[in-house]
């Protein structure tokens, strides 16, 4: 599957925390590459909220320093949540605290999940919703290289 600059990633708060924690990391990088348009990065009020909540909680001010750059640089697509009705649908495939996660990338029609949480990432895929949930590390070994700008990605 060939994806391209107007490929939607909805990012997990996991990952925003790691990309504010390691910026250098696995999502840190993704996150530059949507600051640069070689994807289109998307996510929902609820994961800003808990992924700063989390930051300024665990990681400390220069982590949240680079939390907000990173909100500033990306040109983030904001997704709606689902209506009750698809949320409690949601509810019976995936855990409780992750619907609004799963409801909002599926709202947008966002391809990619890229989550840090293993468990999230297997119930995702095994309910075989139309989303692929990955892990940021994952994403850049198998689909990043199918990317139509690969190699100037890359740099």
């Amino acid at each position: 599957m060939s994806i391209d600059r107007n490929t939607l990633v909805f990012f997990d708060s996991s990952c925003l925390i790691a990309a504010a924690g390691s910026p250098s990391g696995g999502s840190g990088f993704l996150l530059s590459l949507c600051g640069r348009g070689y994807l289109t990065a998307a996510v929902s009020q609820p994961v800003l909220l808990e992924a700063q909540s989390n930051i300024q909680s665990k990681l400390g001010e220069e982590a949240l320093t680079r939390y907000h750059n990173f909100l500033a640089i990306v040109p983030f697509s904001l997704a709606a949540l689902p209506d009750k009705v698809e949320l409690k649908r949601l509810g019976k495939l995936i855990n409780k605290k992750d619907v609004h996660v799963v409801g909002a990338a599926l709202e947008i029609r966002a391809p990619f999940l890229l989550a840090l949480d293993k468990g999230l990432v297997l119930e995702v895929n095994k309910a075989k919703l139309e989303i692929q949930a990955i892990s940021p590390g994952d994403f850049i070994k198998t689909v990043l290289p199918n990317h139509v700008d690969y190699t100037s990605a890359r740099n």
